[in-house]
């Protein structure tokens, strides 16, 4: 699922690039609508009850829910951050790197509350789980729980309201905290499907992060420190 959202992601972020951009606050609210409906349903289906939906609205739900495409806009969201500014597509979705970090945001929060609140409730059951099996629950809430903590100011701080009355430094600062949100969904992410049975699906989700992640790292960090130091004369 993460992949195909990718792919949609960016498809829907290029062609429909101006209207995001000039109805980012309407667009805000209606996701917002979109994300209390999947809380919603997450709380009525903890309360035993049963939800369906048309397939269209049962798949949106889902990708939500999982965190698939909440994971698929930050994915995108990071490589702007290499972008080169080369070509008209770099430079049309990178004008986009505010909206679409604020609706990442917007579609990541209530996979987080599932999952939060999840592990809270099956607390005790997991403490009678396996050691392997322990230990890969308590990384991932821990990895999960520092990407909320950091989210939330890079949410707020997305918003150009918000970044106009702060200092140029001060939004930097806080900007820089991404790097560790991203090392934090890469562990997260990485415990989810290391503790799922081997699959063709499974195996392809985790090469696929695995590729995103660590080609992002290289690029960002090797290759620019390497550009960097070469225009130095170094």
């Amino acid at each position: 699922m993460i992949i195909a959202s990718t792919m949609i992601v960016i498809i829907l972020s290029y062609i429909f690039s101006r209207q995001i951009k000039e109805y980012s606050g309407s667009l805000y609210l209606i996701f917002g609508c979109f994300s209390f409906i999947v809380v919603l349903h997450r709380i009525l289906i903890f309360n035993g009850y049963s939800v369906e939906y048309t397939p269209i609205l049962d798949t949106i739900v889902k990708s939500i829910d999982s965190g698939a495409l909440g994971g698929a806009i930050f994915i995108v969201v990071m490589y702007m951050g290499v972008f080169n500014m080369n070509n008209n597509f770099e430079k049309r979705l990178r004008r986009l790197r505010g909206e679409l970090s604020i609706i990442g945001t917007i579609f990541t929060l209530p996979h987080n509350i599932h999952y939060l609140f999840e592990y809270i409730f099956n607390s005790q059951a997991i403490l009678n789980m396996k050691t392997s099996t322990k230990i890969i629950c308590l990384i991932m809430f821990i990895a999960g729980l520092i990407a909320i903590i950091i989210m939330i100011p890079l949410f707020i701080t997305s918003f150009i309201k918000v970044k106009r009355r702060i200092p140029g430094k001060t939004w930097k600062y806080i900007q820089n905290f991404a790097y560790i949100f991203y090392a934090a969904v890469f562990v997260q992410v990485a415990m989810v499907y290391i503790g799922k049975p081997s699959s063709l699906a499974r195996n392809l989700s985790i090469l696929f992060y695995m590729v995103i992640f660590i080609s992002y790292t290289y690029k960002k960090f090797i290759l620019n420190s390497s550009k960097k130091l070469i225009r130095q004369g170094v």
